[in-house]
């Protein structure tokens, strides 16, 4: 558990890929937005549940599989909008069929129901989400950033970045998008990524291999 107030982020490992799913706490309302629920819905809800929050959003980076498979049972039992950048709806749409090529069993997710573009900005309690389009990855990734947080997803990990071999990836969209959508962030700004340990703009800066030649 990381933040402070006014909110406060919790961390959750799912899947057999390892996916952080984050579910951001408004500690006042005990509001809170998921922020990529990829796998194990039923923990994600009995986590809810122990921290007796209402979630309100379903905040998605991008479409794959391993991202998107607790999303049908987070729709189904909260009512929560989901959030997804229009370039990865198509790829949202064949997760099932993502996640037999890694011989796993993942439902379909149901359409997004707003389509985030990059500079928009998604109310959440008495805050807002800004929304910057970080492709790379994928098409259509996306940065939600909030009072000095920002869930990056497998744009930018600690000490290292996300695949851009995989259909839709694009290394060079991936390397501008962190210079010019992430380190512009101020140097305390925590990362959150899809994989591993949490980071801040500035130890990536300073460390991480694919920018120190300069950025």
């Amino acid at each position: 558990m990381t933040g402070g107030d006014p909110f406060r982020v919790h961390a959750m490992e799912v899947g057999p890929l390892a996916v952080n799913c984050y579910l951001l706490e408004h500690v006042a309302s005990r509001k809170a937005a998921v922020i990529d629920p990829g796998d194990d819905g039923p923990s994600i809800l009995s986590r809810i549940g122990d921290l007796g929050l209402s979630v309100a959003k379903i905040l998605l980076t991008h479409g794959h599989f391993d991202h998107v498979g607790a999303v049908a049972l987070l729709r189904e039992k909260t009512g929560a909008d989901i959030y997804l950048h229009e370039a990865d709806v198509a790829r949202m749409k064949t997760a099932r069929r993502q996640g037999l090529m890694f011989g796993l069993w993942v439902p379909d997710p149901p359409p997004p129901d707003v389509h985030v573009a990059d500079g928009d900005s998604v109310p959440f309690a008495e805050g807002e989400f800004r929304v910057a389009h970080t492709p790379g990855h994928t098409p259509g990734c996306v940065s939600y950033i909030i009072n000095k947080m920002a869930f990056v997803g497998d744009l930018i990990f600690a000490g290292s970045i996300g695949r851009t071999d995989l259909p839709g990836g694009d290394y060079d969209a991936l390397i501008a998008a962190v210079k010019e959508k992430i380190f512009v962030l101020p140097d305390d700004t925590v990362l959150f990524p899809g994989h591993g340990p949490a980071t801040t703009v500035g130890e990536e800066k300073r460390s991480n291999p694919f920018f120190t030649g300069g950025w």
